[in-house]
């Protein structure tokens, strides 16, 4: 019995090797440069140019690699048909790549399983443009080449694409992009940006249709530089390079509709950066009250901010539906922490944000000084001087401001869009300072007391009460 066994497990392990070996064969016959490039060509419609290909007997087990790979742009049959063999030129360069590497499981392909161990690409550069009428050179491979008939055929909605549309299980191992790097040309902005040091990772991909609840996830690894290349001419920033590094999942289809749905859960750490001119910066330093007390203390908005090598900075996102959804956001500035949460709709660009701006407290005593200044400039009389102390008005000015950590504290409403934000401050509360100074100095002034003020000056204290009272 024992025998038998060991018989029937033998012949079971040879006929997979001897599987494994003829679809080794029939690769390595098949599978070749010239193969390769036409598939891809064909499939295009752009020049392919392989350097190398490594592919043998065990393919099958080992995976095949594809070296130097070099796709150019659109190019007609006629076209291709001359340059077929040809390298490409550096100047009609779609996308290259150091290599390619393809592994699958042979095994589970038995079962009717797609086991996909590993897909990919290596250092891979790929130049998108966007033509002034705003045709990108990659329009042809993301729309559809099939024209209606009629005009009930352009009105039918398209299926949504369900879970019971995959006939097989899915399993694979890894991916993705690593070490990657994207430029993007805008014609019709005349703008340039680049992705560098791009790794992008999909891996323990499990999707099953019979068992949704349990298998219906993807992990994520993301990081990269973003960059624009010169300053933008419109939109929300004037110029940015920014690190990114992120982890997380996708959940591809509803549990409940069962449609093909992405929800992205995501950490994201922005340990480098760099920007200027954000419109959100922009319109907090924009608001009048923060500008008569803070001045250049909240003016810095305006100019470049920096920070480098951050453990903090960065923040929980999760999208589905055109919304993605921003929580435990933080950016630590030089001059201040900032705390943010809220949405944002992808479609539309609507924000629905709370920004916390919290100010250094090292700044405390010299925002009061300057306080002081500007309510020792508004009264201009020697003898009024005697009786109000602008140290003392301006402290009381502050304490609005100051938490109870004893730091300048902002909360903020962002609204609008991302390219007109709309910025309106919640708390504290804060009067204009001839308001304050009212407040500070008692019941009304005397009218003698009025006309000891200096020429425009006089509406700052207009109103002051009491403030010219000898104690």
């Amino acid at each position: 019995m024992f025998k038998k066994i060991l018989i029937t497990i033998g012949s079971l392990i040879a006929a997979i090797l001897i599987l494994v070996v003829i679809a080794g064969i029939i690769i390595m016959i098949k599978v070749d440069k010239a193969f390769i490039a036409s598939q891809i060509s064909q499939a295009l419609h752009r020049q392919v140019y392989i350097e190398k290909i490594d592919v043998s007997i065990f393919s099958i087990v080992s995976g095949i690699e594809i070296k130097k790979v070099a796709i150019s742009n659109f190019k007609t049959p006629q076209q291709l048909a001359a340059l077929q063999g040809k390298p490409v030129p550096a100047g009609d360069l779609f996308t290259g790549m150091e290599s390619l590497r393809f592994k699958i499981r042979f095994l589970p392909l038995l079962k009717k399983q797609i086991d996909l161990k590993e897909l990919v690409l290596y250092s891979p550069i790929i130049n998108l443009t966007k033509s002034k009428q705003g045709v990108l050179n990659c329009d042809d491979l993301i729309k559809s080449k099939k024209q209606p008939t009629d005009k009930a055929e352009v009105k039918q909605p398209s299926k949504p694409i369900t879970a019971d549309d995959i006939p097989v299980a899915i399993t694979v191992g890894e991916i993705g992009i690593k070490n990657g790097t994207i430029n993007y040309y805008d014609g019709k902005n005349d703008q340039k940006f680049q992705v560098y040091k791009l790794t992008t990772l999909a891996y323990d991909i499990n999707i099953d249709p019979k068992e949704l609840e349990k298998k219906d996830e993807i992990k994520l690894k993301l990081a990269l530089g973003l960059k624009t290349v010169g300053a933008m001419k419109t939109g929300s920033v004037q110029s940015f390079d920014i690190t990114l590094d992120a982890t997380g999942k996708v959940i591809p289809f509803d549990l409940k509709t069962r449609h093909l749905d992405p929800e992205v859960i995501l950490h994201i750490a922005i340990p480098d950066g760099e920007i200027t001119g954000l419109q959100i910066f922009n319109s907090v330093a924009a608001i009048p009250l923060l500008g008569d007390y803070l001045g250049q203390y909240i003016s810095f908005l305006k100019g470049k901010q920096q920070w480098k090598d951050s453990k903090e900075t960065g923040g929980d996102v999760r999208y589905k539906a055109n919304k993605a959804e921003l929580s435990n956001g933080k950016l630590g500035l030089k001059e201040a922490k900032l705390l943010f949460d809220g949405s944002v709709n992808t479609d539309s660009k609507a924000l629905d944000m709370n920004l916390d701006m919290i100010m250094n407290k090292e700044i405390n005593d010299s925002v009061k000084t300057a306080l002081a200044k500007k309510i020792e400039a508004a009264i201009k009389s020697p003898e009024v001087k005697k009786y109000a102390d602008s140290n003392q008005l301006a402290e009381a000015a502050m304490q609005p401001l100051l938490n109870k950590d004893g730091m300048i504290d902002l909360k903020l409403k962002v609204g609008g869009t991302t390219k007109k934000t709309n910025t309106k401050l919640v708390q504290p509360q804060l009067d204009s300072l001839s308001t304050v100074v009212t407040k500070a100095a008692g019941s009304v002034a005397t009218q003698a007391g009025k006309q000891l003020l200096g020429g425009g000056q006089k509406k700052v204290l207009e109103n002051v009460q009491d403030l010219f009272k000898k104690k």
